[in-house]
């Protein structure tokens, strides 16, 4: 397998859009009480229109990763558009990152020890700034990558039953 050592600030830019819910009626809103932790499962989600402040967009395909305390992991690839809690930070996939690939990296023991040490107190908080500077390895190619996210995904459907 061909691959390099990059950041991941080099391979993914934050989407920074923000959204009124009372502007998309349509969609649904994802705080974190929605994502489980460790296990990157939606466990629900609201109407955008219970929500009165500010949220961030995301766009399906995306990956949004919980900021606030980095050690429950809230880590979920979007299947759908929505809005989320400000507490998520949105990171799309793009042309050499799978965001599958993606969301089992940042759900992976390593990245959450690393993300976990950045701060301290009952409340901690990574921003992207923080978390862009960690190393990690990426497969050359979306079809390596993709076959990784295959063999993970198998093994966890094996883990279950």
């Amino acid at each position: 397998m061909s691959g390099e050592t990059i950041s991941i600030g080099s391979l993914v830019k934050p989407r920074r859009e923000k959204a009124s819910p009372a502007e998309h009626p349509d969609l649904h809103y994802i705080g974190l009480e929605h994502v489980e932790a460790q296990t990157t499962k939606l466990l629900g989600s609201v109407p955008a229109t219970e929500m009165k402040s500010t949220a961030n967009r995301f766009f399906s395909g995306d990956v949004l990763y919980s900021r606030l305390r980095p050690y429950l992991n809230k880590v979920w690839h979007a299947d759908r558009d929505g809005l989320c809690s400000s507490e998520f930070i949105v990171m799309p996939g793009n042309d050499s990152l799978d965001a599958n690939f993606l969301r089992y990296r940042l759900n992976s023991a390593d990245f959450v020890s690393f993300a976990n040490s950045l701060n301290a107190g009952d409340r901690p908080r990574v921003d992207f700034d923080q978390i862009s500077v960690f190393i990690t390895w990426l497969p050359k190619t979306l079809k390596e990558q993709r076959r990784i996210v295959a063999e993970i995904e198998k093994q966890f459907t094996r883990l279950e039953a």
